[in-house]
């Protein structure tokens, strides 16, 4: 058995237009360090910022779950800009091109439906539609249905924990440089040692 995980921040785009975030990148490495810390043995990747890029981030998925044995336990986390039409936005996404340079939550639930892995951790801190203030690409197209491909990925030995639902956005604590679920996971850790 191999346990594999493939942790993804992005904080900084390289289309200007795309607002900043302050915690992404931090929460993506706040939870691989948890990962690590707690599981010696996991093969841990971290990608953030300009290494996120859709190529990069599409390869590694691909590889991950696609490799992935039958006794393997694969974790997944992503901390970013979602859009409206449940896309994650990476590192070289570009508002004239959304569908072209972000990746679909289809892709990801395709991958997932077919893993060959034992179990699939999942844990995505993105907006799927929301306000100003939250991790969500402003000028996406917003879907007529507000259905979401994560139905698609249940299954056993499939869990996935979402900062907000389908038509929710994900917000960043102002002044402590994570998101709200990171946040959140890192002290109930903290609480489960002592």
């Amino acid at each position: 058995m191999a346990i594999k995980g493939i942790f993804i921040g992005i904080d900084k785009y390289a289309d200007s237009r795309i607002r900043e975030l302050t915690g992404a990148r931090r929460d993506a490495l706040a939870l691989w360090s948890l990962f690590k810390d707690s599981i010696p043995q996991i093969d841990a990747t971290l990608i953030d910022d300009n290494i996120a890029t859709l190529a990069n981030v599409r390869r590694t998925l691909e590889s991950l779950l696609g490799q992935a044995a039958d006794d393997d336990v694969v974790v997944i986390t992503f901390s970013g800009h979602g859009s409206h039409n449940h896309r994650f936005a990476v590192y070289d996404s570009n508002l004239d091109d959304l569908d072209g340079t972000t990746m679909p939550m289809e892709t990801l639930a395709n991958l997932f439906r077919n893993s060959r892995a034992k179990a699939i951790l999942c844990i995505l801190d993105c907006c799927f539609s929301g306000g100003a203030p939250a991790r969500v690409l402003e000028n996406s197209p917003i879907p007529r249905d507000i259905n979401s491909d994560l139905n698609s990925i249940a299954g056993q030995g499939r869990v996935l924990i979402a900062a907000s639902n389908v038509n929710e956005p994900s917000y960043e604590l102002p002044g402590h440089g994570h998101g709200i679920l990171p946040k959140l996971s890192l002290m109930c850790s903290k609480l489960a040692t002592v």
